[in-house]
């Protein structure tokens, strides 16, 4: 069977959102009813068939051709099969995802992640803001689930996050793993200003030293931490853009905190790594 190909026939103004277009929606539905499902398009309801263009069957395997920012809900709630975007995507890509995997061929907006507890989400361009965070009246953030950015994200990544992986190969904006609860973030370029503030638990993994850590948080010196031979193991089987881990030394400076916060927490500062593998 052909992977289920939704190409835009136009160029959206305003927000779409394509919520319904998930493996999980689609399964049980015939070419007929998916071209009459009802999306929310700015202030109005469109219909499928006037939006997209659709060729393919399997709804286990979904594509989303010509999208742009305006796309909204990408994957919300999918609990199994894939969805791959060509072109960028706007804010809250794989909210409330359970499983199955997301490939964006582009950039994505803000809130990607939220309410996620599982599967994978894997962007090859930058990403916005509130990466795996939680939204203002969420007790957490994502709970489960793995987040690969290959470009740059924003301010707030992982605030409140519970547990799950997200890892960026670019650079990370302010209050980066803020308020967390628990869970890995990893920063292979530079982070910004307040690094884990607030955080209560869990590890944030930094291939650079940033010019300032919050003062509550405590040096405990170069240390071999050898978890990370574990993890970094784990990591060269997801994708090639994580081979240069193989044969890593797991020596790290580990600053412990916040003590404003129990100090359960920790930033782990890389001391070995070649990124130009």
């Amino acid at each position: 069977m052909n992977p289920l190909t939704f190409t835009l026939k136009i160029k959206p103004q305003f927000s779409l959102d394509v919520a319904e277009l998930t493996p999980d929606n689609l399964a049980e539905k015939n070419r007929s009813k998916i071209k009459n499902l009802k999306l929310s398009y700015g202030k109005k309801k469109v219909t499928v068939a006037e939006l997209f263009s659709i060729t393919g069957n399997d709804s286990e395997n979904i594509q989303i051709h010509r999208s742009n920012d305006k796309l909204v809900c990408v994957g919300q709630g999918i609990s199994h099969g894939s969805i791959e975007v060509k072109g960028d995507v706007g804010e809250l890509l794989g909210q409330h995802m359970k499983g199955g995997h997301i490939i964006v061929h582009g950039n994505a907006g803000s809130w990607l992640g939220n309410g996620m507890s599982g599967g994978r989400i894997d962007i090859t361009g930058n990403a916005g803001d509130h990466i795996g965070a939680g939204k203002p009246g969420d007790a957490f953030g994502m709970t489960e689930g793995f987040i690969n950015i290959k470009g740059s994200a924003g301010d707030r990544v992982g605030d409140r996050m519970r547990r799950g992986i997200i890892t960026i190969h670019g650079k990370a904006g302010d209050f980066c793993g803020s308020r967390m609860h628990a869970g890995t973030i990893l920063v292979l370029d530079k982070a910004g200003k307040n690094v884990g503030t607030g955080m209560r638990r869990g590890t944030i993994i930094l291939a650079k030293k940033p010019k300032h850590i919050v003062a509550t948080f405590k040096s405990n010196g170069n240390l071999k931490m050898q978890f990370l031979r574990l993890l970094f193991t784990q990591f060269v089987t997801m994708g090639k853009e994580f081979s240069k881990f193989r044969n890593f030394d797991p020596e790290v400076h580990r600053f412990s905190g916040d003590l404003a916060r129990n100090g359960k927490g920790e930033i782990l500062i890389l001391q070995s790594l070649n990124l130009k593998k």
